[in-house]
């Protein structure tokens, strides 16, 4: 992934984060999960990375103690149950920076 591209997608993930107080970010082993640790941060919102191998109960700890606004997770993973209630955030890795944002670095 270039610059370039992470810089679109995470600017992506930022704007769908707009509102947000904090955001869970389901923890796989993806660079899906580092585009929505860095969305996060242009969003100025904490990101609560989460387990995806926590159980049910441990997972209903987290969105209860965390209370997170939305759940980032790669486009086609499911959501957890625990986070019905939550938004979904789809960390698309083909996004383009979103009109009227600017980069954040210069090309």
């Amino acid at each position: 992934m270039s610059f370039a591209q992470l810089d679109a997608a995470a600017s992506a993930v930022a704007a769908e984060l707009a509102g947000c107080a904090r955001v869970a970010v389901l923890a796989e082993p993806r660079i899906e999960t580092c585009v929505a640790v860095v969305g996060a941060l242009l969003a100025g919102v904490p990101a609560i990375p989460v387990n995806p191998r926590s159980g049910p109960s441990e997972l209903a700890h987290v969105v209860s103690d965390a209370q997170p606004d939305a759940i980032a997770v790669a486009v086609g993973t499911a959501v957890p149950e625990a986070f019905g209630a939550q938004r979904r955030i789809s960390v698309d890795l083909d996004a383009t920076t979103p009109a009227g944002r600017q980069r954040a670095v210069p090309q």
